[in-house]
């Protein structure tokens, strides 16, 4: 298994403990069921090189939705699916031997003010720092 997939393999375990209903990596269309978190790879880009070893900062964005009957109610399930998410992210940190680091970035936030029934949703996007041997990514 590369690197990568060993990181994504771990984030989509991770995210088990959120209480979502419907996880999907690199999903293709819209959220099935509430709540929902979906893992978009954002690529990465090369750090370092050293003799034998290449650090990485990956780029990921976690994209969480829920469903309900709007108001405040559905905003603070919003904020715990955000918390319970950005929790499960960082604590990637002393379980997953590849990875370095991972930094919270940007978080958006929005509306579907078109669906069919009332949805919030955020992007929380995360850095993550790991290295391997040159020419294994």
């Amino acid at each position: 298994m590369s690197t990568r997939e060993t990181i994504f393999a771990a984030i989509e375990a991770a995210l088990a403990a959120t209480g979502a209903n419907e996880i999907e990596r690199m999903p293709s269309s819209d959220p099935a069921s509430f709540p929902a978190l979906h893992i978009m790879d954002d690529g990465q880009g090369q750090l370092e090189g050293e003799a034998g070893s290449t650090r990485y900062g990956m780029a990921i964005s976690i994209e969480g939705y829920v469903e309900g009957s709007g108001g405040s109610a559905m905003h603070t399930a919003l904020n715990t699916l955000h918390a319970a998410t950005v929790t499960a992210i960082i604590g990637l940190i002393p379980t997953v031997v590849v990875i370095e680091d991972i930094q919270e970035g940007d978080l958006r936030t929005a509306v579907a003010p078109l669906a069919s029934a009332a949805r919030l949703a955020f992007s929380q996007d995360f850095t993550i720092t790991f290295a391997t041997r040159r020419g294994q990514p």
